[in-house]
């Protein structure tokens, strides 16, 4: 008679909690995905049955799909048997049950012993065809509980043949130029990015790395028709930082000998032409040319007013008008220095241009040599939400 009861009951409940599913079920519209119960090489059925259980965990978080494990299959028979049991109608629940083990795709999957460790490998499966869509497995771990943080997130990427339509955009950002920037490791672009890289919807494994840096790796979420930004630190290794503070400080050295050169060559030059050659020429040389000129009877005899004004031009004029062959010999003397000293002009001019070319360069492709002097690579050893990158994390 207990036993009776017992059953009654049970069946009693079994109808409360199939009435319950029953809306739940004839409402679904999202595709049915079977995860079926992983096999076993070496490892525990318990081991399994965990990594099974983690693995639909993470698909049901994507709520793109029906999620259906063997346990969910067998606890839905179970509340069906006990519902003929009392002599209920026909379960809807039956039908929900039917469509989705007529599922076009199922996740398949294998939980090896490799010595003392775990290791999970996944398989997207075409119902229809056998066809295998997708892989994915993990590195070996020493349990199931380092396992058991990335399984979800692995899942997640096994479904990427089947998200394409449900695709996001993803955009890097790190101060370093030139990173290559990898997504479930396949080189999408490098920094600076030109453009979003296209996702399918879910977890992604992202790694930035450059050398001479420690690679960074991370898991980020694509969302349907959204741009996901995620900004990433490279870190230098102290080997690069201190390379690159001998190089761009030699650079940065040369940056200001070169400007400082242009500087002195160019003022030389200016100095030159306004303090010793011009004056030179409009005091001594100019008006004795004129003399010269009007004696030739290739000028007039009068004395200009530009040298009348000059009280030493004027000077000149009266010296070389009374002794014209002394001034026709000094006036030969004048054109000469004249000559010397607009070449030197000349050759400080094109030593400042080239100082100041070599400057520009130097400023352009130099950088600030302390860049890295307070963000050099440390010991400290991260493991990622994934349970497989590692990334060493640097002062500041």
């Amino acid at each position: 008679m207990r036993t009776i009861v017992s059953r009654l009951v049970f069946g009693l409940c079994g109808l409360w909690l199939i009435s319950w599913a029953a809306p739940a079920l004839a409402a679904e519209t999202r595709p049915p995905l079977l995860v079926l119960d992983f096999d076993t090489k070496g490892a525990s059925p318990l081991e399994a049955e965990a990594a099974t259980r983690n693995a639909a965990r993470g698909l049901r978080a994507l709520d793109v799909f029906q999620v259906l494990t063997s346990e969910d299959v067998r606890q839905l028979l179970a509340l069906e048997r006990n519902r003929q049991l009392v002599g209920a109608d026909a379960s809807p629940v039956l039908t929900g049950l039917s469509g989705a083990l007529g599922a076009n795709h199922a996740v398949v999957g294998t939980v090896t012993k490799v010595g003392n460790d775990l290791q999970v490998e996944m398989r997207l499966l075409d119902t229809k065809t056998n066809a295998v869509l997708s892989t994915r497995s993990t590195p070996a771990a020493p349990g199931m509980e380092k396992l058991a943080a990335a399984l979800p997130d692995l899942a997640q990427e096994l479904m990427a043949p089947l998200l394409r339509e449900q695709q996001g955009h993803l955009v890097v950002r790190t101060r370093e130029e030139a990173a290559e920037v990898l997504v479930d490791d396949t080189l999408v672009a490098s920094t600076p990015m030109k453009a979003p890289v296209l996702l399918p919807r879910g977890a992604h494994r992202l790694q930035v790395r450059k050398d001479g840096f420690i690679a960074q790796s991370q898991t980020v979420r694509v969302e349907p028709n959204q741009v996901t930004t995620t900004d990433v630190n490279l870190l230098p290794s102290a080997d690069y930082a201190e390379a690159w503070k001998l190089r761009h400080g030699r650079l940065r050295i040369g940056a200001y000998l070169a400007t400082g050169g242009a500087v002195v060559a160019l003022g030389g030059a200016f100095l030159l032409d306004r303090a010793a050659t011009d004056p030179l020429y409009r005091t001594q040389f100019h008006p004795r040319q004129l003399v010269l000129l009007a004696a030739q009877g290739q000028a007039p005899q009068s004395e200009p007013t530009a040298v009348s004004s000059d009280p030493e031009a004027h000077q000149t004029w009266l010296t070389c008008t009374a002794d014209l062959a002394a001034c026709d010999a000094r006036a030969h003397d004048l054109s000469t220095q004249l000559f010397i000293q607009q070449f030197a002009t000349g050759s400080l001019v094109v030593v400042g241009l080239a100082a100041g070319t070599v400057a520009t360069y130097l400023w352009l492709t130099g950088q600030d040599p302390n860049r890295y002097a307070n963000a050099v690579a440390g010991v400290t050893v991260t493991v990622t939400s994934d349970g497989r990158g590692l990334a060493l994390v640097g002062r500041f």
